[in-house]
């Protein structure tokens, strides 16, 4: 499913300041490396210690891989499950910390943390290695998803 203006459940959210205080920590780095306030290698460090949710397959383990016609294969990864929710509606699901989602992804595959919010930001797959945002290998620009 490619998260697009055509697709019944896009809608693009922006948060009030007064959100800001419930949100995870991770949510506040993404919008202050979004804002150029903090490097990069903030966001890949946080992303590791957080808590994620993602849609997992119904029958075996694993987490759904969406497809975005030209720009890869990408797992949607999120802050909170309502935002999950929001984004793939009543879902199969699960939660573990960025490291463990990384480690487990294969190679070539990225992950994108948030994907409706203005503080989204993809890691990149890597052709040697786990997805990443800080120090990450950039793909040309007409293969970028932002």
């Amino acid at each position: 499913m490619a998260i697009d203006e055509g697709n019944p459940n896009y809608t693009p959210v922006m948060s009030s300041t007064a959100d800001r205080d419930d949100e995870p920590p991770l949510v506040g780095v993404a919008r202050e490396v979004r804002a150029r306030q903090r490097p990069p290698t903030d966001f890949d460090a946080t992303f590791a210690r957080a808590r994620v949710y993602a849609q997992r397959t119904e029958d075996r383990p694993g987490v759904i891989v969406t497809e975005l016609p030209g720009k890869g294969r990408w797992v949607l990864v999120f802050s909170t499950p309502a935002r999950l929710a929001r984004c793939v509606g009543d879902c199969a699901w699960l939660s573990t910390t960025g490291a463990d989602l990384l480690e487990q992804m294969p190679v070539g595959l990225g992950a994108f943390l948030d994907v409706q919010d203005s503080h989204s930001l993809p890691l990149l797959p890597q052709p040697n290695g786990h997805a990443r945002f800080g120090g990450a290998v950039l793909p040309p620009r007409a293969a970028r998803p932002w």
